[in-house]
Formats: C-alpha cells, sequence, structure tokens
C-alpha cells in the first residue's frame, strides 16, 4: 500500500521516497529582494495525502503556482510522473495529470453545475473545429460525459442542483464542485488550496470524506491547510514551511519530526 510505503521513508528534511510522483529541487522564486520559495529538495510520495502546513507567507501557494504553471520558477526544477515539467503552461500540467484548486474556487458562475462539470472532461472532439459540425462523430461521447459528471454530482451530493447556476451555490458546495470537476479531468495527483477555508462546519466532514477518497481510488494528493485537526485528522506525511523553505517534514503519526 503507497501509504504504508510511505512511512518507510525517513523523517528528515529532503528525504527520498519509496515511489515519488513529484520530485522538486532547488526551486527558488523571488519578489524583489524577497525569496517567497527556496526548496532545496522535496518528493511527494505517490498515492498519499501529503499536507503543506506553516504561517502565512510561508511560500505555500507561490510553490503551488511554480509546479503548476502558474508562475515560473527563477531556477531550479520539478519532475511529475518521471518527466520535467518545469517552464510548461498550466494546460499542459493539466493534461499530464497534475491538477490543482485554488482558495477562491473558479466556478463558471454563468454557467450550470452540469455544464461547470462537462467542461473538464479531457478529449472531447466536440471541441475540435474538424468535429465540431459533425454532431454524429461526437454526440455519444458527449452523452458519456454527460452521464459521468451526473455520476460524480451525485457522488457529491449536488446531484439536486445540476441545472442551477454555479453562482447560486454556497461556498462549501463550489469547493464540492471544483473537486468534482478535478476528477472530471481524469487527474494522477491533486494539489488542493486550503479546501476547507470558509466552508460551512456541516459541510468540512463531507469535503474530508471526499479527499480521503481521492487516496483510496489511487490518486496523490498535496494540500495546503491551516487546520492542524484537519491535517492530523486526513494526511499520511506532513511538510512544514517557513520562509520560503522546507523546514522538517515527516509522517503524521510522529509528528514533529526530526530536524536536518
Amino acid at each position: 500500500m503507497p501509504a504504508d510505503a510511505v512511512f518507510a521513508a525517513e523523517a528528515v528534511t529532503g528525504s527520498r521516497k519509496p515511489d515519488a510522483i513529484l520530485v522538486v529541487n532547488g526551486m527558488h522564486r523571488s519578489f524583489g529582494g524577497l525569496a517567497a520559495v527556496d526548496v532545496g529538495h522535496l518528493e511527494v510520495q505517490r498515492g498519499v495525502i501529503t499536507a503543506l502546513i506553516g504561517p502565512n507567507g510561508a511560500g505555500k501557494t507561490t510553490l503551488f503556482n511554480l509546479l503548476t504553471g502558474f508562475d515560473r520558477p527563477d531556477g531550479g526544477s520539478s519532475t511529475f510522473d518521471g518527466r520535467p515539467v518545469t517552464g510548461l503552461p498550466p494546460h499542459r500540467i493539466a493534461r499530464a495529470g497534475m491538477i490543482r484548486t485554488f482558495q477562491l474556487t473558479k466556478a463558471l458562475a454563468k454557467m450550470s453545475v452540469l455544464d461547470n462539470m462537462m467542461l473538464a472532461a479531457p478529449h472531447q472532439r466536440g471541441e475540435r473545429i474538424v468535429y465540431a459540425p459533425l454532431r454524429s462523430a461526437w454526440r455519444h461521447q458527449e452523452r458519456d460525459v454527460e452521464e459521468r459528471a451526473g455520476s460524480l454530482l451525485e457522488k457529491f451530493g449536488l446531484a439536486d442542483l445540476r441545472d442551477d447556476y454555479a453562482a447560486t451555490l454556497s461556498g462549501g458546495q463550489r469547493k464540492l464542485l471544483e473537486m468534482a470537476r478535478v476528477l472530471m479531468a481524469e487527474p494522477k495527483m491533486v494539489l488542493l488550496d486550503e479546501p476547507m477555508a470558509g466552508v460551512n462546519p456541516a459541510l468540512v466532514e463531507s469535503l474530508l470524506h471526499h479527499v480521503r477518497e481521492l487516496r483510496d481510488e489511487g490518486l496523490t494528493v498535496l494540500f495546503v491547510e491551516h487546520d492542524m485537526d484537519v491535517v492530523m485528522g486526513i494526511s499520511d506525511w506532513v511538510v512544514c514551511m517557513g520562509e520560503g523553505r522546507v523546514i522538517s517534514e515527516g509522517r503524521r503519526r510522529s509528528w514533529p519530526p526530526t530536524k536536518r
């Protein structure tokens, strides 16, 4: 089991993982004279939930932006699933299987919940100019996409809202929609930026359940969170950042780990 395998890793900064899906080397990003990210070496184990913690301004979201192509590093590199991804645009990194969410949800407010879901499905023939006029070439695929979107909305408790505008959803429901939409894109790894922030306590347990399910279905999860009850409740491995650097990491059950 991947979650068991990570417990064999040494609980020190920059530790090597048995089967790392994401590897970061010497990644640096400065804004003016401030070093926002200065990560010497970081590996994320495949198939586990890794929490990224640290105070505000520690560089967590900036690191997410660098890893997913929304910002470019001043130096260093990262590989995902054995392939270099540094410098690639966000859509190419997403197509490779690493997909993120944001602190502020990015639902398309004036489209229905179902349409938000269907847009995320990859390799749709109807989106290509060559096939778009030929309804017979993509009709069956679109039906399959709609069926899959409906199944995911059912799973995330949003089926009754499928025809509603995304703008009408509560903050917690938008978080659920964003997580469901990520699954439509068939990822290998999901990066969640403060998934519980601003969520009604009644929906927190539902979100926690779905994060665990991502791992149980074989996906890798890296998430930023400030609520330590959440971190200690669902993570397998914890990485702590401070002033842009990884200052310690280790298995959740033995926290705090030893510093090197």
